[in-house]
């Protein structure tokens, strides 16, 4: 029974770590264009939002989310879903920063999002293979 729900346990886990690592992406930049719209002048604040942004939307939020999500349904050795799926995240999501960094109210493609959970439903099997 684990084994034919793996998919859909890694398509889940994957669906919400995108989604949470959309927000804080969507959040991060609107708060960097807010505080340089309210500061004319050159601050440092919009770059290190923008730095701690990216370091939790893209770096660090994304891994930790897979790894936790898998192991709460009670799934081991998840490690190519974790490194693969963060990897593809960095690639397709650091790519397409600057939708979200410079357009109010953009969000990431749908493509890359679907994606995202499709390779979340393809890995979560395969990493059994590797345990």
């Amino acid at each position: 029974m684990s084994r034919a729900v793996q998919p859909l346990k890694g398509a889940a886990v994957t669906a919400v770590a995108v989604l949470v690592c959309h927000l804080i992406l969507s959040a991060g930049y609107a708060a960097a264009r807010a505080q340089s719209r309210a500061n004319s002048d050159d601050s440092w604040i919009p770059d290190e939002i923008h730095l701690v942004t990216f370091v939790l939307g893209i770096l660090l939020v994304m891994p930790l989310l897979l790894w936790a999500g898998m192991r709460i349904l009670r799934e081991r050795g998840n490690y190519l879903l974790i490194i693969v799926g963060s990897l593809l995240w960095l690639l397709g999501a650091g790519y397409n920063l600057n939708h979200l960094k410079y357009t109010p109210g953009a969000h990431l493609p749908v493509p890359l999002l679907a994606g995202m959970v499709a390779v979340g439903a393809l890995l979560a099997p395969a990493s059994r293979l590797f345990r």
